[in-house]
């Protein structure tokens, strides 16, 4: 006759939940395999570039920590960094100001769900276009001989073609803002969508205005949304360098473009350097913006 232990008759749960916890790991390393690929590699081998050396057109492989020695005391470098940022939080103003405003008129004013769906889609139709695409119809539209010109000019509002709306600072500034204001409208009208209305209504029955309500409970339970929308319009600004260009006229380059002007001419320790000073500012003000709301409590 044949007995059986107690840990026998448990052995088969016990290797059951054995497994449920390998479980996790191992689905975990497809992605952290895809990471260290197209992320980890390509970032740890362009702050490497940035230490070796040209000579003539020949990269030789030294340990040499001149090119970000040179990068770190230029003072050109120092002011396209602040031209940079200032042009980051420019935008992200701007597009804050605009889309929130835009999302919370979706969201609480059009009451037609199907409304709200096409006027959404509207504001990703623009995306579905490739984004070089986009930039350069800003020429025909705004450039001395584009549409704009051409209206206020048999209008008689200007006498003759105005180069304002192209090759500046402020048509960059206005074409950034027009390109990622996306980011906020689609992720804030999400946020605000999902507050429920019983939480509106206490605070209407509490004696809140509108725009108490608006301030004090839609906005802090929309936060997620805008952080998060915040977050892709930065990764996307800082490396933007085609607006600089087109639109901007390469007269006031951002660190983006400095770092392609340096590849261009084959300065590769040096683009690599402002790349990696560009990855570093850009981690800065994701950190700054995620001490905003922490994302990880919305998982």
């Amino acid at each position: 006759m044949t007995t059986t232990t107690e840990s026998e008759t448990r052995s088969p749960s016990l290797r059951g939940a054995t497994g449920r916890k390998a479980l996790p790991p191992l689905l975990a390393w497809p992605a952290l395999i895809w990471i260290s690929v197209s992320v980890i590699v390509p970032v740890v081998f362009v702050v490497t570039v940035g230490f070796w050396r040209l000579d003539g057109f020949e990269l030789v492989q030294d340990w040499d920590p001149a090119t970000y020695s040179l990068m770190l005391t230029d003072s050109t470098f120092w002011g396209i960094v602040w031209w940079t940022v200032r042009t980051w939080l420019t935008v992200l103003t701007l597009i804050l100001g605009i889309g929130v405003p835009a999302a919370y008129f979706i969201a609480r004013h059009v009451r037609s769900l199907s409304m709200q769906t096409a006027i959404l889609m509207l504001t990703v139709l623009p995306f579905w276009v490739s984004y070089v695409i986009r930039i350069i119809t800003w020429i025909p539209m705004f450039g001395n001989k584009g549409v704009l010109n051409g209206a206020l000019v048999k209008t008689g509002i200007i006498d003759s073609p105005s180069s304002a709306f192209l090759y500046n600072s402020v048509a960059m500034t206005i074409a950034l803002v027009s390109m990622y204001i996306v980011f906020i409208v689609g992720p804030v009208y999400f946020g605000l969508s999902r507050i429920d209305a019983d939480t509106l209504a206490a605070s209407r029955m509490s004696g809140a205005s509108p725009w108490t309500t608006f301030w004090k409970v839609e906005i802090p339970l929309a936060k997620p949304g805008i952080v998060a929308g915040s977050f892709f319009a930065t990764v996307f600004l800082l490396g933007d360098f085609a607006t600089e260009q087109i639109v901007g006229g390469a007269t006031n380059p951002m660190l983006a473009g400095l770092s392609l002007r340096y590849a261009e001419t084959l300065q590769w320790p040096m683009a690599a350097a402002v790349s990696a000073a560009l990855l570093v500012i850009a981690l800065v003000l994701i950190w700054l913006l995620s001490r905003v709301h922490d994302l990880r409590k919305e998982v």
